[in-house]
């Protein structure tokens, strides 16, 4: 099939990933204002605790497994592939509920383990159920990606989002609810999503709850080193926030934050091009053609040349951002800002290219080299906060992205180098 079609389906299913991605992203801004109003700094600290604990628990519960489903489906001629997703199902659900019941019990007999930090019991727990219902949505998700069906990937995440956050606001507004509703609802919604997908897989793959224990083992040999990955990246993400803590107080934390907000704008627009372009990068790798190797190579710089241009130009609107949606309060030099929007930059030349090693299934090496630029970042930042106050935080986030895809430029390289020799014409 001619790569001029396909990229037309690309571009278009870019469109809807970034609409449907932007009406995600909206709703809990939207009712961010009913929170904050009715909710004490108290709560509404369980409820930010509870989120983040969910990016740690998420890729432990399942070892990330969810995420060989995208790769193995340009696999499902060779596997039975209704069969591996039914062992991965199978496998999410007895690990996390296991984990659900040590967790409960461990609480049991160290009642007080919250009460140095104020943090209710149940959130640990409740966390922990809530990442693996994530999962199995997340397992329908990848599916649906592979499949290209965005339309029907945004339906289910927006109505999930919308009633996540909208239940949990009435109950606070008109039931007087406090960060109970917030956290139960999330769980309880995620859970009922989590039943309506494996519906819809069973629907889609006739699926009979088969397990093969040689197809688990796939998909964790493939999916474990992510843990490492996912961890690497959250690092990265988050740990300037406690190094501008430590050195220059909450407020400058405060300030770093909103800055950084802007500045991963960059990170929207990676994403949305990622999820539509990676289902069309595994089926052009699959049929293994030459000119189609030097036609995507040579896209990958156009979209490095974009990135960079993105960036500059998203930094002329900076001060126009501030004056209209941030105000004075929360005014920052416009440079923290370009360096975030930089290293966002790089960061999305970086997944262009990591694709490759997802296909060729290299996660350890892609483990190692998030691992480092983690150990990086934090060193780097660390050194330049007390010097340059938060800008330095921002140039250790736009240092250790750009390691991050120079690192795996130097492996696609290999690896295209290797695809031109042995493929078809």
């Amino acid at each position: 099939m001619n790569l001029s079609i396909f990229r037309g389906k690309v571009f278009k299913n870019i469109g809807l990933y970034s609409l449907l991605n932007l009406l995600n992203a909206s709703i809990p801004f939207i009712l961010l204002p009913i929170f904050t109003q009715n909710l004490s700094k108290e709560s509404y600290g369980i409820i930010d605790l509870f989120t983040n604990l969910n990016y740690i628990f998420v890729p432990i519960i399942g070892l990330n497994i969810g995420s060989s489903v995208i790769r193995f489906y340009y696999d499902k001629e060779k596997i039975d592939f209704s069969k591996f997703i039914s062992s991965i199902l199978l496998f999410l659900a007895v690990f996390g509920i296991l984990i659900i019941c040590i967790s409960f019990i461990t609480i049991s007999f160290f009642p007080n383990i919250g009460s140095s930090t104020g943090l209710p019991n149940q959130v640990i727990y409740l966390s922990i159920a809530f990442a693996l219902f994530s999962q199995i949505c997340e397992i329908l998700l990848y599916f649906l990606r592979a499949e290209e069906k965005p339309i029907q990937f945004g339906f289910f995440r927006v109505t999930k989002s919308l009633l996540d956050l909208g239940i949990a606001a009435y109950l606070i507004v008109f039931i007087n609810f406090d960060w109970e509703a917030r956290v139960y609802t999330s769980v309880i919604v995620a859970c009922v999503f989590s039943i309506i997908a494996v519906y819809i897989l069973a629907r889609k793959l006739n699926l009979n709850l088969e397990f093969d224990f040689n197809y688990l083992k796939m998909g964790l040999a493939y999916s474990s080193p992510l843990i490492f990955h996912s961890l690497g990246g959250y690092i990265i993400s988050f740990s300037d926030r406690f190094i501008i803590l430590h050195f220059l107080g909450l407020e400058e934390v405060g300030l770093y934050a909103v800055a950084y907000q802007i500045g991963m704008v960059m990170s929207f627009i990676s994403n949305s091009f990622n999820q539509a372009w990676t289902p069309f990068l595994f089926s052009k790798l699959k049929e293994g053609k030459r000119k189609t190797i030097n036609e995507l190579h040579r896209i990958n710089f156009i979209y490095f040349l974009i990135m960079i241009v993105l960036a500059f130009i998203i930094y002329l609107f900076v001060p126009i951002i501030y004056d209209l949606f941030i105000g004075e309060a929360f005014a920052v030099s416009p440079m923290i800002v370009f360096w975030v929007l930089l290293g966002y930059a790089f960061n999305g030349m970086y997944k262009m290219l990591v694709n490759y090693m997802f296909y060729f299934k290299m996660t350890s090496h892609l483990a190692s080299i998030t691992i480092f630029a983690a150990v990086v970042n934090v060193a780097i930042c660390y050194y330049l906060v007390p010097i340059y106050g938060i800008l330095g935080a921002a140039i250790s986030t736009t240092l250790s992205f750009l390691i991050m895809f120079i690192l795996v430029f130097i492996v696609y390289f290999k690896i295209n180098k290797s695809l031109k020799k042995r493929m078809n014409a």
